[in-house]
């Protein structure tokens, strides 16, 4: 059945992905982002205004809402300005999908688990953010559940890679660097910080479910593995034939960050499971990264 789907930051990382994935299934999509190069999806979610006049235009069957600041360090450095968008842009969004009945998908973070001590880590485990940006998204999913109590889907989303992934993410970052020809590469942290990366077609297969079925609940999104940095980084040169590039961790973690995540994928959406394997999802990430290294 075709739906209207009005997807907030549509124009990041995962949210341009999944409006091109959902569109080829038939659905109407509907995008607006602060950062759209297109005035008419020009919307900011901390203005309810104009905000209102998009919901009463588009009448959304579901809402995706992505709109978000993602960085750690950006949100530990603009305390308000990551409150004004995380939580009252989350506010805005979720008071006009109850006022009009819209099904919302709400992006949150493996951040709300903050330094877990329980790995892999349940949704049951409790939420004790060590970061802002952790604390508004955990604050964004109560307000999305007080909010629309019976037709909401959360995402604790672990860490998404694929191609036209942000620079500023750790394997895009790598990639760049070799692709680029620094020799050794410098990179933050010990080395020994491990993650559970999930690869953004797996995501969007999530997101799909959601969409088109009736989930409703708080569900960890991530490929149940999780990998040293060191280790991602060397098989990315493994991958690139580069067995000569050596990497210098500077041993100085960034601002907020924290030690490790992993996802327990017992707490997944129905249906779904995480099929796109670390080796693999780095080839077609590197091989995308090769196509395009003008960019």
């Amino acid at each position: 059945m075709k739906s209207n789907i009005l997807v907030t930051g549509g124009s990041g990382f995962i949210g341009h992905h999944l409006i091109k994935y959902i569109s080829r299934r038939g659905h109407n999509t509907y995008n607006i982002d602060i950062a759209s190069n297109n005035p008419q999806e020009k919307v900011d979610v901390r203005d309810f205004e104009n905000l209102s006049k998009v919901f009463k235009d588009i009448k959304p069957d579901v809402v995706v809402h992505l709109a978000a600041i993602a960085s750690v360090p950006l949100c530990e450095n603009n305390l308000y300005e990551c409150f004004e968008t995380n939580v009252k842009g989350t506010l805005n969004v979720a008071i006009l999908s109850n006022r009009v009945g819209s099904k919302l998908l709400f992006a949150s973070s493996s951040a709300v688990y903050g330094n877990p001590s329980v790995l892999p880590t349940p949704t049951s485990y409790p939420v004790q953010p060590t970061n802002f940006y952790g604390l508004s998204k955990a604050l964004g999913e109560q307000i999305v559940r007080y909010f629309v109590p019976s037709s909401h889907t959360i995402f604790r989303i672990f860490n998404v890679y694929g191609s036209e992934c942000y620079r500023s993410y750790v394997i895009p970052d790598i990639i760049r660097k070799i692709l680029a020809g620094r020799n050794p590469i410098s990179l933050l942290g010990t080395g020994q910080e491990s993650r559970d990366f999930i690869h953004i077609d797996d995501v969007l297969e999530a997101f799909r479910i959601a969409i088109e079925t009736n989930v409703v609940g708080t569900f960890n999104l991530g490929s149940g593995n999780t990998y040293k940095i060191k280790d991602i980084a060397l098989m990315i040169r493994d991958i690139m034939k580069r067995p000569l590039v050596t990497f210098v961790f500077e041993g100085k973690p960034r601002c907020g960050d924290f030690i490790a995540n992993w996802a327990d994928i017992n707490d997944v959406p129905p249906n779904w499971k995480p099929r796109i394997d670390i080796k693999t999802g780095l080839e077609m990430t590197i091989e995308w990264y090769l196509r395009n290294s003008n960019i």
